[in-house]
């Protein structure tokens, strides 16, 4: 059972991040980009850092809820238009 747990948590946990990494880019008009997933080193308390080029970057884990309230606004909305 933790297994299953795990492995379901690990699959929102990717969603997100893919989700993130398409959309903070299309959004942002390319200011924005997400960091790696696994490197939290170097960020401010807020969840970003600003790279030499001038953009803007957030952290993998934040990113990772950012994408998955996209998602799930997405999703409403599917169910509110097909219903």
């Amino acid at each position: 059972m933790t297994v299953l747990l795990s492995t379901f948590e690990s699959i929102w946990w990717l969603l997100g991040f893919a989700i993130a990494r398409l959309v903070l880019p299309i959004v942002s008009f390319g200011k924005v980009r997400v960091g790696p997933f696994l490197d939290s080193h170097k960020f401010n308390w807020l969840g970003y850092r600003y790279r030499e080029d001038g953009r803007l970057e957030i952290e993998g884990t934040f990113a990772t809820l950012i994408g998955l309230l996209v998602f799930c606004a997405g999703f409403m909305l599917g169910l509110f238009f097909i219903h």
